[in-house]
């Protein structure tokens, strides 16, 4: 993993790449005019007919509208991409659900539990554990024969991503071809009249910083305590990757040892961030913590590079904002990553074999080469299997600059908590006791034994 680590962060940067393109061409075809022969033996020409026109195939697609951030963008555009080059045999319909992560992913247990899935199921990164439900029920298709009649997909997949994507000789769901990574987003003028030089490097030059952010009137942190803590929990997971035996914790699947002390001591850090965030950081929504730092009321907020976008969209940040944002590692070196560890899309087996296979080359679609660099430029999901272009590098903004170099730096990577925690903890637990230890009504111990409660209840009602 470490080799892959490297490839992926060293590669990048580096300009003038060879770029991997496809070029494809298409045969019109035109149907000749068809003659008889009468019974006096002349030639007369059949009267030439309309072609039947027949309707494209529909494939039905579920997709969260999660406003502006860069994910939902470039959906839209690999799905109006491949509308366009499918006219006429497939269409794309989709319904955009507005809502947070947890709401469309009830919406699919709704509707699995009804039979009537999208063609496409995503969102299952988050939540492995309903993953391996439609796994085991056999709800979602087996990609394998489609993959492995593909060389162009397959040389463009992780290798760690395809074994771990494949289970028994099936494969349900899609391999990932480039991996995002989660540091810290903060705002360089905040940091500037604070005094403060540098980015923080250690837990205890971060904890300075917040003070002196602090001193000077500022909000050091954007914190929220629903949809499964997002932001303090990747800050929090994000210390255990100084350790050996922290590491070990978080490479643990549906683990049920929270009460573990190494552990304990990375939820002490989550309940000091909240001393360094707003008042409405309890109750709050991720949403509530973006605008936070966007509109300037807070000065850090831990996040990927899909949030980018909002930087420079006056509907969430004034003129030249973006200037002002800078791109760290967390403290200790450390940054997040799926690292194609994850659940990608797949398809559901609700549907006819021919929606099916449309939306399998969907899935085919978006892992093209050039589309998986347009994903880098715009998302800040990159790979060494398929290198950017010097015209690529040139699009990249100043933030995506920031975090491509923040990425070529990092030390230490941590596997996103989501990938590893099941549903009850996450979905549960968190958003119901982190209010409770922000508050001090349970201590830091408390609160790990109930998340320990949480995981055993789910290990005994699924006997893992």
């Amino acid at each position: 993993m470490k080799g892959t680590i490297k490839s992926l962060t060293c590669l990048f940067l580096c300009v003038g790449l060879l770029l991997i393109s496809i070029a494809g061409c298409g045969t019109k075809i035109t149907d000749p005019q068809a003659s008889t022969k009468s019974a006096q033996g002349q030639d007369t020409a059949t009267t030439e007919k309309e072609p039947a026109k027949t309707e494209p195939v529909s494939l039905p697609f579920l997709i969260r509208n999660s406003g502006n951030d860069s994910g939902m963008k470039l959906q839209k555009t690999y799905i109006d991409g491949f509308n366009k080059e499918f006219e006429g045999k497939y269409k794309i319909e989709v319904e955009w659900m507005p809502g947070v992560a947890e709401d469309i992913r009830a919406k699919l247990k709704m509707l699995n539990a009804s039979n009537d899935l999208p063609a496409l199921v995503s969102e299952l990164a988050a939540e492995p554990a309903f993953g391996d439900l439609l796994i085991n029920n056999n709800r979602i298709v087996d990609l394998k024969p489609y993959f492995d009649v593909s060389p162009e997909w397959q040389k463009v997949c992780f290798p760690e991503s395809i074994a771990y994507n494949t289970k028994d000789g099936k494969m349900f769901t899609s391999p990932s071809y480039s991996a995002s990574y989660v540091g810290i987003f903060y705002n360089k003028e905040h940091f500037e009249k604070a005094g403060i030089t540098k980015f923080p490097e250690t837990w205890d030059e971060f904890w300075a910083a917040c003070d002196a952010l602090k001193a000077k009137g500022y909000t050091p942190l954007s914190m929220h305590t629903t949809e499964t803590g997002w932001c303090p929990m990747l800050l929090g997971t994000s210390s255990l990757a100084a350790s050996d035996e922290g590491k070990a914790f978080m490479n643990q699947k549906y683990p049920t040892n929270y009460d573990a002390p190494v552990f304990i001591e990375s939820m002490d850090k989550v309940k000091k961030l909240f001393t360094y965030s707003t008042a409405d950081a309890v109750g709050g929504n991720y949403a509530l913590a973006a605008n936070n730092f966007t509109s300037e009321k807070t000065s850090m907020i831990p996040n990927g590079p899909w949030m980018i976008p909002s930087l420079s969209d006056k509907q969430f940040a004034a003129e030249g904002f973006e200037d002002k944002v800078g791109y760290a590692l967390m403290p200790d070196g450390t940054m997040l990553s799926w690292l194609g560890l994850n659940y990608g899309d797949a398809v559901s087996a609700d549907h006819p074999k021919d929606v099916q296979e449309g939306t399998i080359e969907f899935i085919k679609y978006k892992a093209r080469p050039e589309n998986i660099r347009l994903a880098a430029v715009e998302k800040g999901d990159f790979t060494n299997l398929v290198p950017l272009t010097e015209d690529d590098l040139k699009k990249l903004g100043s933030v995506m600059q920031e975090y491509a170099k923040t990425v070529a730096s990092l030390k230490n990577t941590m596997i996103v908590y989501q990938t590893q925690w099941d549903p009850i903890v996450q979905n549960e637990v968190i958003p119901a006791e982190l209010p409770n230890l922000v508050s001090g009504k349970i201590d830091t111990a408390q609160f790990c034994s109930k998340l320990a409660e949480g995981a055993k209840k789910y290990a005994a009602e699924n006997n893992k």
